[in-house]
């Protein structure tokens, strides 16, 4: 059986409009759940998220992306993946969602 880690989310909010979230660990099956009971507080304008510290993402952590996306898009807020390991970057870049989440270039 494989290793898991445990995910963890870290918020911070740089000012009124602008939150950050820093995602460490496994975004799978088991931890999508915990990304999507992420509160988005009113009057945000941009979601920055650091995927820099996930070591594995499978379809649901990919979904659970994505909403995250939808939900920021319903608050007129940006969404944007503003670091990412080779992996996740490849990943993102054959599932076509480096254009979605404004990826940059590495």
């Amino acid at each position: 059986m494989l290793d898991k880690t445990p995910l963890q989310i870290e918020v911070n909010a740089s000012d009124a409009t602008t939150v950050q979230l820093a995602l460490i660990g496994d975004l799978d099956f088991d931890t999508a759940g915990e990304l999507a009971s992420v509160a988005l507080s009113e009057g945000v304008e941009r979601v920055d998220v650091d995927l820099s510290g996930v070591g594995f993402i499978d379809s649901s952590g990919l979904a659970a992306l994505v909403r995250l996306y939808q939900r920021a898009a319903a608050e007129d807020a940006v969404l944007r993946v503003v670091a990412a390991t080779p992996y996740l970057r490849s990943l993102l870049r054959m599932t076509a969602l480096d254009r979605l989440f404004h990826l940059p270039p590495a």
